[in-house]
């Protein structure tokens, strides 16, 4: 069994170490139209798949379907099992691929769509991703393994491989055709009550919040339902607003993206040839610790050590770079704790104090904060499936001694409700309002302008929103931050947030001057599904 690395970056806190699978790249799927793919299928007529060209299929037993993947180096399996748990069809399908059943304890768990998900990593920093849904008598398992170390399962490829996988005879729910806000509202309503928690969405259009609604309990063990001033954790949406702060010392002339990172951060490693511009764009290869994509976190009263005390660790526990940068994408906060200590070096301001006066407060995001500042009842609780508690609260007594167990609000029968906690800020700290989001959606809409202020100038935005090129000039999926794609209501610029008890989705149409916020406090309630509603309901409404 993994022992994996923990670093004690906290004072007077304690740390939660929460997961979610592919967390951030959730968003990649289903919206790169750049990409060309096969499809793949089954010769049991059970599914199909898009794949890359690029794939060699793996000879099997027949017992599964294996693809090998050359960029980022990773295997692809998918199984159909016999099973009427995902946890009993996850055990079967590792004991099939010849993988140690022992890893799948202690690991992360999370859901997104109709797929329930769980990560971890072995002693020798391989990383596991497993999704599956039992539909009918079968369980489909989707099975991503790196084959070198710290290398991320996010990547374009893989995750719209997962989302474009079809299920014979599986009736999906296809929101692109909801036709009214009252529709809308009954989708939400049907997914939250399925779950638990509370969701929450916003539409902007023309500089003006057009429609909000909110359905749920923020805190359902006080009664206390959610409304539009409830706030919710932002998880990797974080990550545009870091590097719209970044961006500003750019147009100052005081950072120049093709720079080596390492002429504005004194502990940037000499060994990494990459620049600023790919930690934006998440091709500078950065290894992904466990650490850093399940997510490191303080409750209500604690603190995070210094960011530089962070960094400083992280380069010394992982020296080597995961893959050749500028090759492919791949996905890791870890990029953004980088470009927060560039923030910090060059403005001579702490990460948080430089977002909030800069982005923040001129964007009046009043009620979008790095701390926990408001009273416990603004904040919506996350629900954590209640089957998997004991196990959370085991990890987290193992790495930092007894006592952990009042993270813990109270155990449910389906759901447990977790205390208010806050990720690390760069990558996703924020908490706040859907509405607030809107405003920063609004100014990358609005060739950097939010009112009368000017928060980027319209170049810098234009060239966030231009998509980046890899190494031999293939799209690498991202802007300067933000993931780029086309859907069915046109070009269409996204990020969305992942983890244990985080699921966020916001994206803008500049064709259409459309932005849409879609945030909530339990996994698996489809913020993505609710997006594609939410607009399909706005172009019949409006």
């Amino acid at each position: 069994m993994n022992k994996r690395k923990v670093w004690i970056w906290i004072a007077g806190g304690v740390v939660l170490l929460i997961a979610g699978l592919f967390v951030g790249g959730l968003g990649i799927v289903g919206r790169l139209p750049w990409q060309s793919g096969d499809l793949y299928e089954d010769p049991q007529g059970r599914f199909t798949m898009q794949v890359d060209p690029s794939w060699e299929q793996v000879e099997t037993d027949g017992r599964y379907t294996q693809f090998k993947v050359p960029d980022p180096p990773v295997n692809i399996y998918m199984l159909v099992l016999r099973s009427e748990t995902i946890d009993g069809a996850f055990s079967q399908a590792f004991e099939d691929l010849g993988f140690d059943p022992g890893l799948l304890t202690g690991g992360g768990f999370a859901s997104f769509g109709d797929w329930q998900a769980y990560t971890q990593t072995d002693a020798a920093e391989l990383t596991y991703g497993l999704a599956g849904q039992i539909v009918g008598e079968n369980a489909y398992v989707f099975v991503v393994k790196s084959d070198k170390p710290s290398v991320s399962p996010t990547n374009p490829t893989v995750m719209r491989s997962l989302t474009s996988l079809k299920i014979a005879g599986k009736d999906e729910v296809d929101a692109t055709a909801i036709e009214s806000y009252t529709e809308l509202e009954a989708m939400v309503q049907k997914q939250v009550d399925s779950l638990a928690g509370s969701a929450s969405i916003a539409v902007v259009h023309q500089g003006e919040i057009v429609y909000t609604y909110v359905y749920g309990q923020a805190n359902p063990i006080k009664g206390i339902p959610a409304d539009t001033g409830t706030i919710y954790r932002y998880g990797s949406m974080t990550k545009p607003i870091t590097a719209a702060a970044l961006m500003q010392l750019v147009e100052q002339g005081l950072v120049d993206l093709d720079a080596w990172p390492g002429e504005y951060i004194p502990e940037f490693p000499e060994r990494w040839n990459v620049t600023v511009r790919q930690l934006l764009d998440h091709a500078a290869c950065m290894p992904d610790s466990e650490l850093m994509t399940t997510g490191l976190i303080v409750q209500r009263g604690g603190s995070f050590a210094p960011l530089e005390e962070i960094f400083t660790a992280y380069v010394k526990d992982y020296p080597d770079l995961g893959c050749e940068p500028g090759k492919y994408s791949n996905y890791a906060n870890s990029h953004y704790l980088a470009l927060a200590r560039i923030i910090e070096e060059v403005s001579g301001e702490p990460y948080e104090t430089y977002v909030v006066d800069h982005i923040l407060k001129p964007l009046a995001m009043d009620s979008t904060q790095f701390q926990l500042v408001e009273a416990s009842e603004r904040y919506a609780k996350g629900q954590y499936p209640a089957a998997r508690t004991d196990s959370l609260i085991a990890q987290l007594n193992e790495y930092r001694g007894p006592g952990q167990e009042d993270l813990i609000l109270e155990k449910g029968e389906s759901f447990s409700t977790v205390d208010d906690f806050r990720p690390l800020a760069p990558w996703g700290g924020l908490l706040g309002t859907p509405s607030d989001l809107t405003h920063f959606l609004q100014m990358n809409m609005h060739e950097g302008r939010y009112g009368d202020k000017q928060i980027l100038k319209p170049e810098t935005v234009a060239a966030m929103q231009e998509m980046q090129p890899a190494n031999d000039g293939s799209p690498l999926g991202f802007g300067l931050s933000w993931m780029i794609g086309e859907d069915e209501f046109g070009e269409v610029y996204f990020h969305d947030g992942g983890g244990a008890t985080i699921e966020t989705t916001m994206r803008f149409y500049p064709d259409l001057d459309l932005g849409v916020v879609v945030m909530g406090s339990v996994n698996g309630y489809q913020a993505g599904r609710i997006a594609d509603g939410l607009v399909s309901a706005w172009m019949h409404e409006k």
